[in-house]
């Protein structure tokens, strides 16, 4: 790589570099916009020790913290090695590396908090003495889906990789599901989920559309797609909406509410999830007999480049090495 080459590619990476800082830096806006409002609920409305919820923030704050440093290291780390492990998606490792422990933290800290603001008479109390009320304790769960948006863009390296069309696929499919499952919170919160079974039901559901991410996340930074990973991703979307469905049925065929429109997608994501997997596992069986019979590692790639086609500022001498091919 010539010193012109290495200029004009310079721009670029500083750009990259400062889109990631901003959405740390909204990360972090987010974080503590968020728990400081549920902070703010849970003071005021309760006669419980106020540091706790303050020392949880600062937790996740320091973990978040703790994890962007560490991401940035492995990136670094595995910039500089000769021998890379490419991901599933095409990505480098480093680039999810702890994305999920994060997300993992953040969904361990917020649970509590909306928990006991929705099973308890605070929620009578934000809606008299609150200004906004109601409607600013649900702008306030549905900061989520903001953080996690940040979250994948302050790491995101390559903006036309695969890796960020599958993460944004992730994403949107999670946000989906959250809205999905927040109109049943809506109308827990207007109490008009009857039985406290149903209502169990939806508190538990929407905290598995909040928890989900981790699981995608962690797959974002698998080096080999198996079985493991698509009985995963089957298992989440299950999980996620055959209680939808079955709350929905409940409602329209039991207490004759009105068909919503996300029953249908429950359905269709619940078929869809059943062939993926089908399809998936039959895939992987056809590579994996394809990656025996040729006596290689499909997933894996290494660059196989030695010292002597290395520049003096670390670069490949890829004329060298495409002669010595």
């Amino acid at each position: 790589m010539t010193s012109g080459e290495f200029m004009q590619s310079t721009p670029l990476f500083v750009q990259r570099s400062s889109k990631n800082l901003f959405y740390k830096i909204l990360c972090f806006l987010v974080l503590v916009l968020q728990g400081g409002m549920l902070d703010f609920y849970l003071i005021i409305f309760t006669d419980l020790y106020w540091c706790s919820w303050i020392a949880t923030d600062l937790v996740v704050i320091s973990g978040w913290a703790i994890f962007f440093m560490k991401n940035a290291r492995s990136k670094r780390e595995r910039a500089c090695g000769f021998h890379q492990k490419s991901s599933i998606f095409g990505c480098n490792l480093g680039e999810f590396t702890f994305a999920y422990l994060a997300w993992l933290i953040y969904v361990i800290a917020s649970t509590p908090k909306v928990v006991l603001v929705l099973e308890t008479s605070i929620l009578d109390l934000i809606a008299l003495k609150v200004p906004f009320g109601i409607t600013g304790f649900k702008i306030t769960m549905l900061l989520c889906a903001p953080l996690l948006y940040c979250l994948i863009n302050s790491i995101i390296e390559d903006p036309n990789g695969a890796t960020r069309f599958h993460s944004q696929g992730c994403f949107m499919s999670t946000c989906l599901d959250i809205l999905d499952s927040f109109t049943l919170v809506e109308l827990l919160l207007k109490n008009e989920i009857p039985s406290i079974y149903l209502r169990y039901t939806v508190i538990s559901v929407y905290f598995i559309a909040l928890a989900v991410p981790v699981v995608w996340l962690y797959e974002l930074t698998a080096s080999e797609m198996n079985c493991r990973w698509v009985w995963a991703r089957c298992f989440t979307g299950v999980l996620l909406n055959a209680p939808l469905l079955v709350v929905r049925c409940f409602l329209v065929f039991v207490y004759k509410t009105p068909i919503s429109v996300f029953m249908f997608k429950n359905i269709f994501f619940l078929g869809c999830k059943c062939l993926e997997l089908v399809e998936q596992c039959m895939s992987l069986r056809g590579v994996r007999r394809f990656a025996r019979g040729r006596g290689s590692n499909p997933a894996q790639f290494s660059h196989c480049v030695s010292e002597n086609d290395m520049c003096p500022h670390g670069y490949v001498n890829t004329l060298a090495v495409n002669t010595q091919s």
